[in-house]
């Protein structure tokens, strides 16, 4: 009996010496992978808006009448990109249903509703056909694209190429930057103005 309670007792000891020393190396690089994240994040954004040089996250308050509208509900995140202190464009993290399910994006858009740039940041779309929506070539065709009208697929009379094989998935992709340039239009700033 007085052995297991003296091992016990030691296992004790060893567990709160282990899980002190967890935390303590939790609270240290937890601010490092924090500040990671982040970066990765601006990294990204400057990708998708390379017009801008700093970037302000839109707070669920300034965006509660747009998400209002259940057209907007899978805009997850939205930021506002400067440049000098004027705006020169949105980037938004979106959610488009693909054929596989949804397709995540970050699209990065001008006032005059010009696609800046679009990276595709999940999707589980079928490997080798609607897959490809995530490579450069694919993307390349959405930039410097829309302006004054939504954009769509070929095979709907537009001037983005379907993927051969995977139509539902470059709809996907479409729908979702569509879906941020209605948003561009909902926060007042499409045609230069401010909100």
């Amino acid at each position: 009996m007085r052995d297991a309670l003296k091992l016990g007792l030691v296992l004790m000891v060893i567990c709160a010496v282990s899980g002190g020393l967890l935390a303590y190396v939790h609270g240290v690089t937890s601010e490092i992978i924090d500040e990671r994240k982040a970066q990765e994040v601006a990294d990204a954004m400057r990708v998708v808006l390379p017009a801008a040089e700093s970037f302000e996250k839109l707070s669920d308050d300034e965006l509660a009448s747009i998400k209002a509208d259940p057209k907007f509900v899978d805009v997850d995140e939205v930021y506002e990109g400067a440049h000098d202190g004027s705006l020169v464009g949105i980037v938004a993290k979106v959610q488009s249903p693909g054929y596989g399910g949804k397709i995540s994006l970050l699209v990065g858009m001008d006032p005059d509703l010009t696609v800046t740039g679009l990276q595709v940041l999940g999707h589980s779309e079928t490997p080798g056909l609607g897959a490809n929506i995530a490579k450069p070539e694919f993307i390349s065709e959405f930039i410097g694209r829309g302006g004054s009208h939504p954009l769509a697929v070929d095979k709907d009379g537009g001037e983005i190429s379907a993927i051969s094989g995977a139509t539902i998935s470059s709809r996907g992709m479409v729908n979702g930057v569509n879906l941020v340039r209605d948003l561009v239009n909902a926060l007042g700033i499409a045609g230069g103005v401010g909100r």
